[in-house]
């Protein structure tokens, strides 16, 4: 990160790149998007939730470790970070949701801090934009320096049918990532523009550290030996090696 991205990115709790996919790898993501989409039944409205994303396909497999976002990850979580899980969602009209997490430097996954002039953070997520979100049209949400508060924010401000004015929507074009801090109070702003909202949720947390509480496979598919380190189980520096041709395992000392 530039040393403007970091001073932002730690005032606000969040950091936007713009057009971080180029337009083939957007145009490939919609693509598998839309054969995912049609095996849904019924009517594609309101709002839905897709799992297990690196399953869809390569292009999905590639946003573990995109270029676009990996270097700000490991500035903000060190080189040893994992993928803790992955999801997607599409919204048509409405559903908004209300503004969720606050950390605090005490939790063990949802902190912010810095020390020693170095970010240390619990879960960060990268929200990868799939379709254009214009100004006012909703979605992505947070009260920008939440991640610092010292105090639990009142119902009038969490629930979001009716938006308090410091809560700022996330306007970005197609193709875009926004990452930001767990710790930052955050959530989804109904939707009304007239094209879909798509939105691929990466979350990323500490090597030692895992919330979903599920693991990877870095065996299932043909990984890079980078996508392998990332997807696997949490672990101390001290029990990690690496085995030369082999990719990363887990020493059993």
């Amino acid at each position: 990160m530039t040393e403007e991205e970091r001073y932002f990115f730690d005032v606000r709790g969040y950091h936007l790149v713009e057009n971080a996919l180029n337009p083939d790898e957007l145009k490939a993501l919609n693509e598998i998007f839309d054969a995912q989409q049609a095996h849904l039944p019924g009517p594609r409205a309101g709002r839905a939730r897709y799992l297990e994303l690196i399953n869809w396909g390569r292009p999905y497999r590639d946003l573990i470790d995109h270029p676009a976002v990996l270097p700000h990850l490991e500035e903000m979580l060190g080189e040893g970070l994992r993928l803790d899980h992955e999801y997607a969602e599409h919204m048509v009209a409405g559903g908004a949701g209300e503004l969720h997490i606050n950390g605090t430097p005490y939790s063990t996954m949802f902190h912010y801090h810095v020390a020693e002039g170095r970010i240390h953070c619990g879960l960060v997520a990268v929200v990868w934009a799939l379709q254009d979100v214009p100004p006012g049209v909703g979605g992505f949400c947070c009260i920008p320096g939440s991640h610092k508060s010292s105090f639990a924010p009142p119902v009038s401000i969490t629930c979001v049918g009716t938006p308090s004015p410091g809560v700022q929507q996330i306007s970005c074009p197609a193709g875009s990532a926004i990452i930001f801090t767990e710790a930052l109070r955050h959530g989804t702003l109904a939707w009304n523009a007239p094209t879909q909202r798509r939105s691929l949720f990466y979350k990323y947390s500490p090597r030692h550290v895992s919330w979903w509480g599920t693991y990877y496979d870095p065996e299932a598919y043909d990984y890079t030996d980078r996508q392998k380190k990332l997807l696997h189980a949490p672990y101390h520096s001290r029990t990690w090696q690496q085995a030369p041709g082999k990719g990363y395992v887990v020493s059993p000392s």
